[in-house]
């Protein structure tokens, strides 16, 4: 069990954080805005971590100044839990992050605890890079220009380092390593594929968009392959600027040099530490066992019994119909929520609303009437089967991926789709 789980030792490591964080406050600002020769700064990146936020990784810069005693790191990944209505507003994308500092030991001490890896990448910066990239630090993390709106792709605790270090550089960088995965799905797949619950929810909520092709800086939102994308790279400058700055610790060749100087593992996960995984069956498993119960529930049901046996299988039919829609009406809630009202990228064109929508919720509740199962819901499943017919074929067009476990789900649902639709042909061929 790692320090965090306990709650007393949580809270004094917290309490510590903040008596430090005072302290490197007063220091930064006695001190001229002024990096100096023996400034340097840095790029942190954390290994993933088991916390569903912490599946990609975390990324900070790190300022050191030997001749001062400073050695801090700006945090763009700080949230107030505790704000009002914060989870309303996560779900919408309006969560509101802020960028804060805390001393270079306790940001490690956090990872190390949680047996997490750390790298430092040295940044290969001029003194007036470093003193224009401190500058712009100082200044955001004030009261009034440190909180930001957080978007998962586009503005996070990747991006806003990489951004603030890239501003602060008389040249541009050139990144030259080849997008590591081919869309923004698959970028989460990467991370997520030892969490395999956790991947099958994100994949209903994400929409066609995460399908687009994506580039290598669109992709840099994961901290690792921010990383990745870091150590390959180069600025490309006025050759005579680098060239007569003595504080650089690799020179440059013809205008370019490598924004990375040099890499250390500060920390490495420890593999006597890391548990042996879960035990719980996966969703494809799952799901697939959810198809094939529903299918010898249906063909139980299908000879027209009589007396107590055509009750007892009716009663079970129904409930499991129910359960299933039930099921399908939450998450059709969740996705037209998104679709509508979120702010989230890549959410607001999901095909799987085709098939997953509020309505399955109200026909799961109706279900509980005996006039309703008998008079409506057959229709209500003669209508939706199209729908599902036409989602199930679109695995072949629909320019969305759809996660394997999905699959099976609709193919319950269509199942019994088909027995409504056997139910009402016998219904009307004997009328």
């Amino acid at each position: 069990m790692s320090l965090f789980q306990s709650s007393r030792l949580s809270t004094l490591l917290k309490r510590c954080v903040q008596n430090s964080l005072w302290l490197v406050l007063a220091l930064l600002w006695v001190l001229p805005m002024d990096a100096g020769a023996e400034g340097q700064f840095s790029l942190l990146t954390a290994s993933p971590g088991k916390a569903v936020w912490a599946h990609y990784g975390h990324t900070g810069i790190r300022y050191q100044d030997a001749e001062n005693k400073i050695d801090v790191v700006f945090n763009y990944g700080l949230f107030d839990f505790s704000a009002p209505n914060f989870i309303g507003r996560f779900v919408t994308g309006q969560t509101d992050y802020q960028v804060g500092t805390t001393d270079f030991y306790n940001f490690m001490l956090e990872y190390q605890l949680e047996n997490r890896a750390v790298t430092e990448q040295v940044l290969n910066l001029t003194s007036a890079e470093k003193d224009r990239l401190l500058n712009a630090l100082l200044v955001n993390i004030q009261p009034e220009n440190k909180i930001y709106r957080y978007n998962f792709i586009y503005k996070n605790c990747a991006t806003q380092p990489r951004d603030m270090i890239e501003s602060a550089l008389d040249g541009q960088v050139r990144y030259e390593l080849a997008p590591p995965c081919s869309s923004l799905r698959a970028v989460i797949h990467t991370h997520t594929e030892d969490y395999p619950w956790v991947q099958y929810g994100i994949d209903f909520a994400l929409g066609a968009k995460a399908d687009d092709e994506a580039d290598l800086r669109t992709q840099q939102f994961a901290p690792t392959i921010l990383m990745a994308s870091f150590a390959t790279a180069v600025i490309e400058t006025d050759s005579s600027l680098a060239q007569t700055d003595t504080t650089l610790i690799q020179g440059t060749t013809s205008g370019l040099r490598p924004l990375v100087a040099s890499t250390t593992e500060l920390a490495s996960i420890d593999p006597s530490l890391e548990d042996s995984g879960s035990n719980m069956p996966g969703p494809l498993l799952v799901m697939w066992l959810v198809a094939g119960l529903t299918l010898l529930l249906v063909i139980l049901a299908w000879p027209r019994k009589n007396g107590t046996e055509k009750r007892l299988i009716g009663a079970i039919m129904n409930s499991w119909t129910g359960l299933l829609y039930g099921i399908a009406g939450v998450l059709g809630c969740l996705m037209y929520f998104l679709v509508f009202f979120s702010e989230h990228p890549t959410v607001d064109v999901n095909y799987l609303t085709i098939w997953l929508h509020p309505l399955h919720l109200i026909f799961a509740f109706g279900l509980l009437f005996k006039p309703f199962r008998e008079k409506i819901a057959p229709k209500y499943l003669m209508v939706n089967l199209p729908l599902q017919l036409f989602a199930f074929a679109g695995v072949l067009f629909l320019p969305q991926t759809l996660h394997p476990a999905a699959l099976p789900f609709l193919v319950a649902l269509m199942l019994i789709g088909l027995r409504a639709e056997f139910i009402l042909f016998k219904r009307y061929r004997h009328a």
